[in-house]
């Protein structure tokens, strides 16, 4: 006869560690040990380190429901991007998540890819999780994510855009005045052939039609028009770089300078000018949009406009622990952008600028 097999009972769960606990193997005080979570710098070292010894030590960790009831607050913020494939964007979601850990908030991220749907399903998740805020990029936002917004009742901001609208706070730059100085410090070289690649494909993506715009309106006003074919509208990738490179010189072979509104573009419009012939920037001068790390270490190294990330995402981290805390802030912060002048440019062959009606800054 078989024997029934014996079922050892489950061993106990065990008991979590209280901050009770901690306090009294350190033999301090609970308030101590909640200074050294919450405040660490208002703690003398020693201290400090002894604490947090013991906490290692008893593997402590802070109960967030049990705070959240008590304070009525999750210590949470959501930050929605296009996408973390963009070091521009990486680089500020770093910055704003070492701001917020410093005031002992938590982040949560998440991307929608471009996609205002999708946006909205990513806003909805953050605010049935309970955050306390909101970081957004851009000004270009669905209807019905507003609405929400508003009936959750948190503070939010949007970023890398410097003026306010739908009543959503902002921090960022004049995207629209860069590719304006951008384009013009071309036209100084001497360029009146121009080409445009822009990832302008989405309609969310509001940063790159105010680029767009910006080297529109400088062109205009030396009356040097773009017709439609000089303008190459795609997306944000390498090989939407290249592509567009070979298209726009396929049109229009006699260009001479190339304004994109991303790193990215312009390093896939580069290595695409490189296979076609077209030596950088002896022939073609290109320009981008970020100042992204490899920028500076490509063969030429890229002119481009330098964004402030990091100081865009410890901004918007500022904003919104004041904000929480009840403390007054800014409809809205406009940050300088930098034109980063690098060998990726240059004056157009002797033999490639014809004749233009000068025009002074003030026509």
């Amino acid at each position: 006869m078989n024997k029934k097999p014996i079922i050892e009972p489950k061993a106990r769960q065990q008991a979590r560690v209280k901050i009770e606990d901690v306090a009294r193997k350190a033999n301090v005080s609970p308030a101590t040990v909640s200074r050294v979570l919450n405040h660490p710098e208002i703690v003398r070292p020693e201290l400090r380190d002894k604490v947090m010894r013991h906490i290692a030590d008893l593997s402590y960790t802070r109960d967030s429901a049990a705070r959240a009831l008590k304070s009525g607050r999750m210590r949470t913020i959501g930050v929605i991007v296009p996408t973390l494939a963009l070091g521009i964007f990486a680089e500020g979601v770093e910055a704003l998540q070492n701001r917020l850990s410093e005031s002992g908030y938590t982040l949560f991220i998440a991307n929608s890819q471009y996609d205002q749907r999708r946006e909205l399903q990513e806003l909805q998740s953050l605010i049935e999780r309970g955050i306390d805020g909101i970081v957004l990029v851009g000004g270009s936002h669905g209807r019905e994510l507003r609405a929400l917004i508003e009936q959750a009742a948190v503070p939010v901001i949007t970023t890398y855009v410097s003026k306010a609208a739908g009543g959503i706070p902002a921090i960022g730059i004049d995207n629209e005045g860069a590719t304006r100085d951008m384009t013009e410090y071309l036209l100084g070289l001497g360029h009146v052939r121009f080409g445009v690649i822009a990832n302008v494909n989405s309609p969310s993506n509001d940063r790159s039609r105010a680029r767009l715009e910006g080297i529109q309106r400088a062109l205009a006003k030396v009356e040097i028009p773009l017709k439609p074919t000089q303008i190459i509208r795609t997306d944000y990738s390498l090989v939407q770089g290249r592509n567009a490179l070979r298209q726009l010189l396929t049109d229009h072979p006699d260009t001479t300078a190339v304004v994109c509104t991303t790193d990215t573009l312009a390093i896939g419009a580069m290595a695409e000018a490189r296979k076609m012939g077209s030596i950088v920037p002896a022939a073609l001068s290109i320009t981008g949009f970020d100042d992204v790390e490899l920028a500076a270490q490509m063969d030429p190294p890229l002119t481009t406009i330098s964004v402030p990330a990091a100081e865009i995402g410890r901004g918007a981290a500022d904003y919104l622990i004041n904000a929480i805390a009840g403390t007054p802030v800014p409809r809205s912060v406009l940050l300088p952008y930098r034109l980063v002048m690098r060998s990726s440019t240059a004056p157009p062959r002797s033999g490639e600028r014809p004749a233009r009606r000068q025009r002074t800054r003030g026509q």
